[in-house]
């Protein structure tokens, strides 16, 4: 959750939600492990995570949420459904310490250099700021 206190800080989604992609990338990267737990621990039905699902991660969600939907009020990016905005960076920035293997394997069995992890951060930032019609506040 730490890795969008640029959220609070930031003055409009170019800002907020490109950093956001940048600390989401750097912890699938440096900490897969963590990922993966989390995931089986939700897909099997959040046995141990449950109350913080409906209680920390849900207060979280819901102050982000509000943070986009001011982004959209000011006309900073597309009317879009921030939640939904959501579900898809976790997702995707996830992919790359969910799927690391498979990422590893079509990459001639080598782990992403630190080039290889510039340009798909960039262009996980690209696609999605793109996408939304982001605009900066600046």
């Amino acid at each position: 959750l730490k890795a969008a206190d640029i959220f609070d800080q930031a003055s409009g989604p170019v800002e907020g939600i490109g950093a956001y992609i940048d600390a989401k990338m750097e912890i699938s990267r440096h900490h897969s492990a963590g990922s993966k737990v989390w995931a089986s621990e939700v897909m099997h039905g959040a046995p141990v995570i449950q109350d913080y699902l409906e209680t920390t991660l849900e207060q979280w969600t819901n102050g982000r949420i509000a943070v986009i939907q001011s982004w959209i009020d000011r006309g900073l990016m597309a009317p879009i459904d921030p939640r939904h905005l959501l579900y898809m960076v976790w997702a995707t920035t996830q992919h790359y310490a969910d799927f690391g293997h498979q990422i590893e394997t079509l990459n001639n069995s080598d782990p992403l250099t630190d080039a290889q992890w510039q340009a798909a951060t960039d262009s996980v930032k690209t696609i999605i700021l793109n996408g939304i019609g982001a605009k900066s506040a600046l």
